[in-house]
């Protein structure tokens, strides 16, 4: 054990010297160690690695290889530098290696952490996700049986009630990226999503392609996308929307970031005309990495509704808070709550008063990265929602859960 730890605190002091530029002191450390040849490889490795020399750095490590073919440090440098040079199917095999022979936790947290870093980068990616989606409220009805209009009181349809119910969702998406140069690149990207209720008005499609420019900068990145969405729902309320997304990020210093997103979409209702309009939204969120397993973010936004119905136009807003959670062992938790405000412009139909509707939001997600089964990530999420409204058809409370796998080919 006493060996062990030695051996361990000169790698560590000589990575943290490596670092620092101090080569000539971090080779003294190395040598008081009595390192063999592949040692003395693994070394000139990570020096090249820390000067930009990627192409040599994996011959060297491989070099290391050859010497001692299960010098577990020797094969992760190499798994994460070749991940570094976008040589992401061969940095897949090598990380799916060192999950099956290092029973480390700690690194083999960091392996999945690769890989789906990888994953998410890859010039093309095919996802595939199953959810069930059970709900307390499927329809959004409320459990007011009566309202008050300029004609009378009229009693409330059981059809507007809440209802509960179990939903199944099913999807893919895919993505292809092409580098432009080494800080932008253009993406496009399709996705197909179902929705089935045992209640078929319930029941919708949604078809989305986008466009997407990223430019990738020092102190943070933004993007640009124009996108088109197809959605057929069985309540009649087919649509389609053309917007434009784009958001910026900037980091303020190693732990904080700040975001900004802005959407704006057209959107034509097929049978419902009274519903055509604009839509606009912007928002701001402040990120807090407090460490590395633990983060906090906060933020808010606005939004504009343009519809042609004077009843259905709208102004937004929100603020909105999330804490995320990195535990021992690949779970991640994150809880959200959101608070919003809607105020409408139109005196609702039978009223003399406009809608004003008042929401907030209560969320947890979870993931267990650990749990992978032949690709397949479990993940799990409920929200609880209250949207109190002085018009008595928009008040309703609802529990919406999603258990879902995802998995990408």
């Amino acid at each position: 054990m006493p060996i062990f730890s030695q051996a361990a605190t000169n790698d560590a002091a000589i990575s943290r010297l490596i670092n620092q530029g101090a080569l000539e002191k971090a080779r003294i450390v190395l040598e008081q160690g009595n390192p063999s040849k592949a040692e003395r490889l693994f070394f000139a490795g990570r020096v090249l690695k820390a000067q930009g020399k990627l192409e040599d750095a994996i011959n060297v490590f491989r070099q290391a290889l050859q010497y001692e073919a299960e010098y577990i440090n020797a094969k992760r440098e190499l798994a994460h530098t070749l991940m570094l040079l976008e040589r992401y199917d061969t940095a897949e095999q090598h990380f799916q290696a060192l999950l099956s022979i290092d029973q480390n936790e700690h690194m083999r947290d960091g392996y999945r952490d690769f890989l789906r870093r990888i994953d998410q980068n890859k010039p093309i990616r095919l996802s595939g996700h199953f959810s069930v989606l059970p709900s307390t409220n499927v329809n959004r009805g409320t459990d007011n049986t009566v309202f008050d209009t300029t004609l009378g009181q009229f009693v409330i349809n059981p059809e507007s009630q809440e209802e509960s119910g179990v939903g199944l969702q099913y999807g893919l998406s895919a993505y292809f990226r092409h580098l432009l140069d080494t800080k932008s690149r253009l993406s496009f990207n399709w996705a197909v999503s179902e929705r089935r209720y045992e209640q078929k008005l319930f029941n919708s499609l949604i078809k989305r392609f986008a466009i997407t420019y990223e430019r990738m900068e020092n102190k943070g990145d933004w993007f640009i996308s124009p996108y088109y969405r197809h959605t057929q729902r069985n309540d009649n309320a087919d649509n389609n929307a053309i917007g434009l997304h784009a958001g910026l990020s900037y980091r303020l210093d190693a732990k904080k970031q700040i975001i900004f997103s802005t959407k704006y979409e057209n959107n034509r209702f097929l049978k419902q005309n009274y519903r055509d309009g604009k839509f606009s939204a912007f928002s701001t969120s402040l990120n807090h990495q407090v460490s590395p397993t633990f983060f906090i973010s906060g933020g808010t936004g606005i939004v504009f509704n343009a519809t042609d119905a004077d009843h259905l136009k709208y102004t937004g807003y929100e603020i909105f808070s999330n804490l995320g959670k990195k535990w021992q062992g690949g779970l991640f938790t994150k809880f959200g709550i959101k608070l919003k405000r809607r105020d409408f412009f139109g005196i609702y139909p039978l009223t003399t008063h406009k809608r004003r509707d008042d929401f907030y939001q209560v969320s947890i997600e979870t993931e267990y990265s650990r749990f992978d089964i032949e690709g397949f990530i479990p993940y799990l999420s409920c929200a609880y929602t209250n949207n109190h409204s002085n018009i008595p058809f928009y008040e309703y409370r609802v529990m919406d859960c999603q258990i879902a796998v995802f998995k990408s080919f």
